[in-house]
């Protein structure tokens, strides 16, 4: 009985073995197809801006969580038709469509953005940005909830598929927990405005974080500022780049500053005319941000910022005692982040007027944008191989080229109307297609 024992024993031990020392041991009946490539078509390029201005109360200013446009949004746009190409333009949605899966996407196929110069009591100042791919993931920094300062949050849904969007916002303190910041329901083909008192009260700074499921969608926020009954200035805080460790601000146009200076002396309300830096840090690392300010000649002497910024929280530096000149910020740490700068416009005879610029995207190829066909356009190019800082005047209406660069780049394009002043980044945006490899079994 042993002996069969352990000859049962040795059979099975063996058995394991076997299984343990083969392990591609596979089954397989009949023969698996090879896989097949197939070309997938990437889909037609869409841009979409926010339209005109939203003015809270509706077009009377009476009517309580109403939000009416006002005034009328200009576009400035190039297009470039080839391989069969069409564009269609309605209500701020710029539509290629494209019979040639081989067509090339980005900014030399098209290029959007929209201006409006408003000029109202409560609602007056330059305000711009780029028209938007859209996207189910965006990031926003800038914005202001304090007294006399307005965000509006814009979600708009160009797709044919309805969207719901989720929030999650941060500020000095970190991340914000509040009702309302999901489940937010944006129709396919419509806009929704949120009200970002209503969710940060009083808050001096914050970043907003939009996710969608369902329908790709486009956000800003429209940032306003009233100073008494003083309007101070109106502009979008448009999306940010991916999060890096190194970023760069190019545009830090400083003009009127001993005015600027002037007024932030004698009243605090004016104190926000100081330019400044706001740094994110996502994540569970603190960050420590150094920040290089440089100017475009020798007649500009910049600064250098250094400070810790503790995780998941938003940090506003600012940038002090810098005199009228053109300037680019450098920022580096030790973890990604995010950056953005507010800069503020003052003249003897204008209103304050202010633009927060995004950190500007990295790229060595080619790319092109149109600038408005008001006021003065400059773009300012940072190369960063070299440190160089180029400043350029766009012509009203025309469209500035970048044919291609061994060095890595940052631009901006700073648009200054009557003393008002806005922003717009240089992107190149498209949609993705290609070869997937499919098995069918």
């Amino acid at each position: 009985m042993f002996k069969k024992i352990a000859i049962l024993s040795f059979i099975l031990a063996a058995l394991v073995a076997a299984s343990i020392l083969t392990p591609n041991l596979q089954l397989q009946v009949g023969q698996i197809p090879p896989a097949t490539e197939l070309s997938v078509k990437a889909r037609d390029l869409k841009l979409a801006c926010p339209g005109s201005l939203y003015k809270a109360g509706g077009a009377s200013g009476t009517t309580l969580g109403n939000f009416a446009h006002v005034g009328e949004a200009n576009f400035a746009s190039q297009f470039n038709s080839t391989s069969g190409a069409t564009l269609q333009s309605n209500d701020g949605i710029f539509t290629v469509s494209a019979p040639s899966e081989n067509l090339e996407q980005g900014s030399w196929l098209l290029n959007a953005s929209q201006y409006q110069n408003a000029s109202g009591a409560t609602l007056k100042g330059l305000a711009a940005t780029n028209c938007q791919l859209p996207s189910n993931d965006l990031w926003l920094l800038g914005g202001d909830t304090t007294t006399g300062r307005e965000a509006l949050l814009i979600l708009r849904n160009p797709s044919e598929v309805d969207a719901t969007v989720s929030l999650e916002i941060f500020t000095e303190a970190g991340s914000v927990e509040a009702p309302g910041l999901s489940g937010i329901a944006v129709v396919a083909g419509k806009s929704t405005v949120i009200p970002l008192s209503g969710v940060v009260p009083k808050t001096k700074s914050f970043m907003t974080h939009v996710s969608a499921k369902g329908g790709a969608i486009a956000a800003w926020i429209q940032q306003r500022t009233v100073r008494g009954l003083s309007a101070g200035g109106v502009d979008y805080v448009s999306p940010s780049p991916s999060f890096a460790k190194n970023q760069v601000i190019p545009g830090i146009f400083i003009r009127g500053s001993k005015l600027a200076n002037k007024l932030a002396s004698t009243n605090a309300d004016y104190k926000d005319l100081t330019p400044v830096i706001r740094v994110f840090v996502p994540g569970k690392e603190q960050a420590t941000v150094t920040i290089q300010v440089a100017g475009s000649n020798a007649k500009t002497f910049g600064t250098v910022i250094r400070e810790t910024v503790k995780p998941g929280t938003v940090l506003d530096m600012e940038i002090s005692g810098l005199k009228d000149g053109d300037y680019v910020a450098v920022v580096s740490a030790d973890v990604e982040i995010q950056s953005a700068v507010r800069l503020t416009r003052l003249t003897a005879s204008s209103a304050p007027d202010f633009t927060w610029i995004p950190a500007a995207e990295k790229f060595t190829g080619k790319r092109k944008i149109t600038a408005p066909n008001i006021g003065i356009s400059k773009i300012c190019v940072y190369n960063d191989k070299t440190g160089a800082i180029e400043v350029g005047v766009v012509a009203p209406g025309s469209t500035y080229t970048f044919m291609g660069s061994a060095d890595p780049l940052f631009a901006n394009l700073i648009v200054d109307v009557d003393g008002t002043v806005a922003s717009l980044s240089v992107l190149d945006q498209k949609n993705a297609g290609g070869k997937v490899s499919v098995n069918v079994r």
